[in-house]
């Protein structure tokens, strides 16, 4: 039985992640985390960030656009996996998604990441386990 994938966070990229991150401050109203285990430290397709808001049955993760992979307005939907992403990411290959980043460890971070889109558009981070959550 395939691992069944679990959405923990949205990823939004934006063109000021100083003005986001006080414009979603004030909109929320709560600050954002201070550290953060489930979102990636360090996006492939970003030029700084996370900004995480914890909004408890989701995040929310602010990042700077790097106008090359990822444009202002570009939402990436964040499924976490018990397992590593390979098999998934394989899954969606064959169903005609674009994997362009196929499964590979983060810079930073000891997790497996990929990132694919669908061909209607959806962008979606797949994100393995910590190897001690195994």
């Amino acid at each position: 039985m395939a691992d069944r994938p679990v959405v923990r966070f949205l990823s939004l990229f934006v063109p000021d992640l100083q003005a986001a991150r006080e414009h979603y401050s004030d909109v929320l109203g709560i600050e954002p985390e201070a550290g953060d285990d489930i979102c990636p430290a360090k996006h492939p397709f970003a030029a700084a960030g996370p900004v995480v808001f914890d909004l408890e049955t989701i995040k929310i993760a602010l990042y700077q656009c790097d106008m090359r992979g990822t444009h202002p307005g570009d939402v990436g939907i964040g499924l976490c996996l018990q397992e590593p992403p390979d098999a998934l990411a394989k899954r969606a290959g064959a169903a005609g998604a674009n994997v362009f980043v196929p499964p590979r460890t983060l810079p930073g971070d000891p997790r497996k990441m990929a990132v694919f889109m669908t061909p209607d558009r959806h962008f979606f981070e797949v994100m393995g386990p910590r190897p001690s959550d195994r």
